[in-house]
This record gives structure tokens, sequence and C-alpha cells, in this order.
């Protein structure tokens, strides 16, 4: 009976780290996509007033490492900014979600991606041959 409670036991907190690691996906895709949306909106924004450039030159005042309430980021394309625990800016326009992947901001196109793009196949980045 004992045996039977800890297996139990063990698939249990199996099951909640699962759950975590897919909320904390979850979370960080959705701040990716507000940030993406965000940028949207502001150059919308700049197209029908005129202003130049389209794009915020940063997407926050915060300062280079971890975010907190004190230094919440992209809150110039946000109505907040956001202090997510596990986000940090390496450089000024450059962050670390909290599963690793390096996100840069380009304020000319105003595009908001991954340092490196994988293949949609494979993790690894695919040269281009051109042969199909």
């Amino acid at each position: 009976m004992a045996t039977l409670a800890a297996l139990v036991g063990v698939l249990a907190v199996t099951k909640y780290f699962d759950l975590s690691e897919l909320t904390e996906g979850s979370m960080e895709s959705g701040v990716i996509v507000a940030v993406q949306e965000g940028l949207a909106g502001y150059a919308e924004e700049s197209r029908e007033t005129g202003r130049q450039p389209v794009y915020p030159e940063t997407l926050d005042q915060a300062q280079i490492g971890e975010t907190d309430m004190r230094n919440p980021f992209f809150a110039n394309v946000l109505d907040r900014g956001v202090a997510v625990t596990g986000w940090s800016k390496t450089e000024k326009n450059t962050y670390t979600t909290p599963n690793g992947t390096g996100y840069v901001y380009d304020p000319a196109t105003g595009q908001f991606d991954p340092k490196e793009k994988p293949s949609p196949l494979t993790d690894t980045p695919m040269p281009d041959t051109g042969r199909y």
C-alpha cells in the first residue's frame, strides 16, 4: 500500500512539473505575441498621426538585467510594462526569455524575433541549397 501511495505521489509531482513547464511556455509565448501586437499598434498609430519614426527606438527604458516591478519590460509598446519572472534584458534591444531563447528588437523594421530562426523541420538552421 505504501508503494502505491509513493507511486501516486511521484506521478502527481511529475504531472505538476509538466503542467508548470507548460504554463511557463504559454506565458512566455503570450508576452512575445503581446509585444509583437503592441509594435503593430504603435506603427498603426504612427501612420495615423504622422509620427516618425514609425517604430520606437527601444521597447522600454528598463535597465539591463532581470525584470521586476521597478524594472518592467516593454512599456513603450504595451499599456503597462511586464515584470514576468525569468525574463532578462542583456543589451539595449536584446532580451532572454525564461527558457533561454534570445529575442532581438529591430527598431528599423519593428521586428521582435528570436536571435536565430531554426528550420521548421528541425531545431537547427538549414542552409538553402536551392534544391527541392
